[in-house]
């Protein structure tokens, strides 16, 4: 199976991508190369692993749903690396060079767009020592055994959805108003018939592209990524990264894709309708009229680290920062937080009595 490193061009030392620069660095010589110039030096790379590689056969009904592990050959230091199904970038784990697998991506496994890091490892690890500063509860031992340094950049498949829709909704609306007039007290109650109709543009609607529910969990709330900045897909972004490869066909996305588009159409539709006490949908009717879906990876800096025998996740976006995070709670710091406000509510309650 074909593995590919991405050598600089004056030392012939591994290169990784810089989120910091946007550039291809070598830490060995520190040359920093653009996207351009690797296009140049190495030709259309891509097209011709694509040529060359034969992707591996999709699975069907009744193989393993985890497949097997694959070997692939360093070509920095000649060691065998053993790889998931579903991984596409990894690290030798013998000289440490960055791996890319062609065939993972090759044929219809290969994404559309891409959209680089833009945060680096330093950052993150940054961000995520803020985000743990924030939790008041939190043990005080945890930072010292959280080990950052399973901290790790992974390039994680998304289909993104252009759907055109048309439709609209049928909503009962409410306006009150009370008053009172001697001894009596007047309610009036107004309701409305609305409708609202037309047409939706959903563009690059993000659906992560993995079935593993944890996986899905952390995409759907590290989201959204700005597409304006995706760039059509180049091997060279993974190297340094660790990248998967998707195993969610659209056929089998279809249907919560669906639930999703129409949840955030209704809610668009209603957004719609104002200047009114109370408003319910009543009825929703919704058609596609175009769709097309592009696959891509998207940048994710992921961690997972057990604490007390308990597992925990820590997900943040590669190219905005938004976070996602599980963290342990201190019962011992919330106890005695409880009790120090049960004792301020016990002074005042005295405070307010003898004040009476």
């Amino acid at each position: 199976m074909e593995a590919l490193s991405y050598k600089c061009i004056n030392c012939g030392g591994p290169l990784q991508y810089d989120p910091q620069k946007l550039k291809f660095a070598c830490e060995y010589c520190g040359s920093d190369f653009t996207e351009d110039e690797l296009v140049k030096h190495f030709g259309k790379l891509d097209e011709k692993l694509n040529e060359e590689a034969k992707p591996e056969p999709e699975k069907t009904e009744g193989d393993d749903e985890f497949g097997e592990p694959a070997l692939y050959v360093c070509q920095s230091c000649g060691a065998e690396v053993i790889a998931e199904t579903n991984t596409a970038a990894t690290f030798c784990v013998y000289c440490h060079n960055p791996i890319v697998l062609s065939n993972r991506l090759a044929g219809s496994f290969k994404p559309n767009l891409v959209i680089p890091f833009k945060i680096s490892e330093k950052d993150a690890k940054q961000k995520f020592h803020d985000f743990c500063g924030k939790k008041k509860f939190l043990p005080g031992d945890f930072l010292s055994e959280a080990q950052l340094d399973m901290m790790k950049g992974v390039y994680y498949p998304y289909w993104l959805v252009n759907s055109l829709k048309d439709g609209g909704v049928r909503a009962t609306a409410e306006n009150r108003r009370t008053w009172t007039e001697g001894d009596y007290e007047y309610e009036e109650k107004k309701i409305y018939k609305i409708v609202r109709s037309g047409k939706i543009d959903f563009k690059h609607f993000p659906h992560a592209a993995l079935k593993a529910a944890d996986d899905k969990k952390a995409l759907k709330y590290v989201n959204p990524f700005d597409d304006d900045e995706a760039r059509p897909f180049t091997m060279s972004y993974l190297s340094g990264f660790l990248a998967e490869k998707r195993d969610l066909e659209q056929n089998e996305a279809q249907a919560d894709v669906d639930k999703e588009l129409e949840k955030y159409a209704k809610k668009i539709y209603r957004e719609s309708i104002s200047g009114y006490d109370s408003v319910t949908i009543d009825e929703m009717n919704l058609r596609t009229l175009q769709e097309s879906w592009e696959y891509a990876l998207m940048p994710v800096w992921l961690m997972t680290f057990k604490y007390k025998d308990k597992d925990y996740l820590y997900a943040m976006n590669g190219q905005t920062g938004k976070t996602y995070g599980e963290l342990p709670v201190s019962w011992a710091k919330l106890g005695i937080f409880a009790g120090i406000m049960l004792v301020v509510v016990f002074v005042i309650m005295l405070f307010l009595g003898g004040a009476f």
